[in-house]
């Protein structure tokens, strides 16, 4: 059995379990037992299943177990855990992957690893007293003991690679959360390795610890436990209702004042992390060209839709742009900076892709400490050969900053440490100044707002872990989750925590905004419950559907904006555009002559209506309003298509061969130009040259199918120019011949 069927029937397992499908999951975990090679847990197992029996035979008895549901969720509970476990075992034992060897390794040392390294930790709770006597004498307590490299890493390990916490690992992170005297880079690194083994291996213990470092509020610890949280909740989303506790743990921590606009604000710089690229990729690669597909041939042959479009679809309301002003807590100072400086991030990740090679980053722990001056593992790439040059100012400056994540500050530091004397002293006054500047925006930032400080705090470790995920040599061996989709309504600790109408909707127009319109659409509709009068909700829920390719919903919620605002033009202009979209065009008709009204000098308007009257056949009456467009925008080529089809039609072949040749000088392989014009000269008795423009069209349609097709739908429109049935027939006979 390979890994893949492996990973299928384990995903059958909890897709079983969470439908109520018990035997099958019985059964399945049969199969993962035997390739396991681990025959003790069939007796296990058969205790779940005689377990099982005896809920189902109680169920329809005259006496009903009243503890029959709790039984039945812990007998789920279990058998998934064990699934778990089965599932791990089978990758340690035939993986030959880098996370694995590096498990077998930490397995074969891992007991007196564990047994040193609490130790360490447990030196480190000193007597309270003596801490407060260094304070009093200049010693800052976050220097006091500081974990060794070679520490760090069997810790980091230790965490990550244990699958369920036994009590020694549980007694050493309690030890960590503690702490008043463990510096807080370390301690910070230690919530990121128990966010990696969660997000490896299920394990209650491990959200419970993540919930104890966020009540803890350690500075930069507890902000990396509470995204440790989000990002693990996103992935076993589907198990909280098997955990009392951790809805227990939940609800204790929405009790906070604060908790909510911390996860508002983790929750849209997640998103801010993820490619949305990948939304309007889709969106032009596959939703776009099935609709496309669904449109009347005539719409390719003419191009009508792309007359005057710049984007598809009319723009986004230009009335909603100031939705941001009423939640400033999304855009201040210190975040647009920062998008100015990276653009969203991805300027950095390139720049700083190419530096992630350096030995430095061979340790998987070192892509999660935090940047401090006092790094040892820096010291040497401070000075120059002959101590001339001294980076460790700019080191401390850069360490107080928050414009630049950890992980692309050492790739920084240590890069600049390698380059030439000569050049170093250069970048070096270069950094300084920007330093200088980034730090001045920083500090009135804080001034204006405080919270701006945790806010870069969860900016800085997102882009740390996207880069671990996106960057690191094993990145294959892990799970992005960047790849996963929040969706607040579905997602149980989310739903519990943000519970404010004003911060979901904060959420919903960040979503929005950012074009991820599946879960914006999700909060719009609950939103409107609350408030079915308010017309921005009924546009943006329209303009939703729109972009998700429901132009029946779309248009529903649309017309519902209409009714609250008749007169509104944009709302009017969206209700054509989609009725054209669903074939409804003398609805789209009536619509875009509103338009006309309200604003007569609109030329995209002009082209929609003699857009409708060709669909409508009614060519004498486009030709006017295309002819009007001409006369006001004669730079714009793509009128002229409309004109000579409309031309063609009508029985004005040297006004049509006239426009098809002008649309040609400028691309010359158009294959339905050529076509027309081929159409246009038989109808002028040219039989040569029309046969040379249909061999040219032929040629460019690269396929003799497409072209007969689109030849045959004109086949009514040359009749009525003159051409005989028969000749048709005998010309396209002999073009297949060619």
């Amino acid at each position: 059995m390979d890994t893949a069927s492996v990973k299928k029937i384990y995903k059958n397992i909890s897709e079983n379990l969470h439908n109520r499908r018990v035997f099958d999951a019985i059964e399945n975990l049969r199969k993962l037992i035997s390739f396991s090679g681990r025959d003790y847990y069939y007796s296990q197992l058969e205790q779940h299943a005689v377990t099982y029996e005896n809920i189902l035979k109680h169920s329809f008895g005259d006496i009903k177990d009243p503890q029959r549901t709790t039984v039945y969720l812990y007998l789920k509970k279990n058998l998934l855990e064990m699934a778990d476990e089965l599932l791990e075992k089978i990758f340690t034992d035939n993986s030959s992957g880098h996370i694995y060897y590096l498990k077998k390794q930490q397995e074969k040392t891992g007991r007196g690893d564990k047994e040193e390294t609490l130790s360490y930790i447990e030196s480190l709770t000193l007597d309270k007293e003596l801490s407060a006597m260094l304070e009093g004498i200049g010693v800052k307590e976050d220097s006091l003991n500081p974990l060794s490299e070679d520490t760090l890493v069997k810790i980091f390990n230790t965490i990550w690679l244990s699958d369920k916490y036994t009590e020694s690992e549980i007694e050493l992170l309690n030890a960590v959360c503690d702490s008043e005297n463990l510096a807080w880079h370390d301690k910070s690194l230690v919530v990121s390795a128990l966010t990696l083994s969660l997000l490896r291996f299920f394990d209650i213990n491990k959200f419970l610890l993540l919930f104890r470092f966020i009540q803890t509020r350690h500075q930069y610890a507890w902000q990396r436990a509470l995204i440790g949280l989000f990002i693990c909740f996103l992935k076993y989303n589907d198990r909280f209702y098997l955990y009392p506790v951790l809805e227990e743990k939940t609800k204790e921590l929405a009790r906070d004042e604060d908790i909510q606009k911390n996860l508002e604000a983790i929750l849209i710089q997640f998103t801010k992390t993820r490619e949305t690229e990948s939304v309007s990729k889709k969106w032009k690669e596959e939703i776009l060209p099935a609709m496309l597909k669904l449109r009347p041939k005539i719409e390719e042959k003419l191009d009508l839709e792309n007359i005057f479009k710049d984007e598809f679809g009319e723009e986004k309301n230009p009335d909603w742009e100031t939705m941001f002003e009423d939640a400033p807590d999304l855009l201040d100072k210190l975040q647009q900076f920062t998008e100015m400086q990276m653009e969203g991030m991805d300027v950095f990740m390139s720049a700083f892709s190419q530096l992630k090679n350096f030995p430095f980053f061979y340790k998987i722990s070192n892509w999660f400490i935090p940047f401090y001056a006092a790094n040892p593992t820096i010291k040497p790439f401070l000075k120059s050969s002959d101590e001339s040059v001294d980076m460790s100012p700019l080191v401390e400056k850069l360490e107080k900053t928050y414009f630049m994540c950890n992980s692309d500050k050492y790739s920084f530091c240590i890069n600049l440490g390698l380059i030439p004397e000569q050049q170093k002293t250069m970048m070096l006054n270069m950094a300084n100044a920007e330093m200088d500047s980034v730090s001045e925006i920083e500090k009135s930032e804080e001034l204006i707002n405080e919270f701006a400080t945790t806010k870069s705090i969860y900016t800085q470790y997102f882009q740390d872990l996207y880069r671990f995920f996106r960057l690191h040599p094993w990145k294959k061996e892990f799970e992005d989750v960047f790849l996963w989709e929040p969706d607040i309504f579905q997602n149980e600790f989310i739903r519990n925590i943000i519970t404010e109408s004003k911060t979901i909707r904060n959420i919903a127009e960040f979503y929005f905004d950012k074009q991820f319109y599946p879960y914006s659409l999700n909060i719009f509709l609950s939103l409107l419950k609350q408030n079915n009068q308010n017309i921005e909700l009924f546009e943006k829920i329209a303009f939703c559907y729109e972009k998700t390719g429901d132009f029946d919903n779309a248009l529903i919620y649309y017309k519902k904006a209409e009714i609250i605002d008749t007169q509104r033009l944009w709302i009017i202009k969206k209700i054509a555009f989609c009725s054209k979209f669903l074939n409804k065009w003398e609805d789209a008709l009536s619509y875009y002559k509103l338009a006309e009204k309200l604003n007569p000098d609109d030329m995209k308007t002009q082209a929609n209506i003699g857009q409708c009257l060709i669909h409508l056949g009614e060519y004498e009456e486009a030709l006017q309003y295309y002819f009007k467009v001409e006369v006001l925008a004669p730079e714009n080529h793509k009128i002229r298509r409309p004109l000579a089809w409309c031309s063609f039609v009508l029985g004005k072949l040297d006004t049509a061969q006239d426009y098809f040749n002008r649309l040609l000088v400028n691309n010359p392989n158009n294959q339905f130009d050529l076509l027309n014009l081929g159409h246009a000269l038989w109808g002028l008795k040219k039989e040569d040259k029309a046969l040379e423009a249909y061999k040219k069209s032929l040629v460019n349609f690269k396929n003799f199918p497409d072209f007969e097709a689109a030849f045959l739908e004109d086949k009514n429109h040359l009749m009525a120019n003159g051409i005989d049935e028969f000749d048709i027939d005998i010309m396209i006979e002999y073009l297949k011949k060619e």
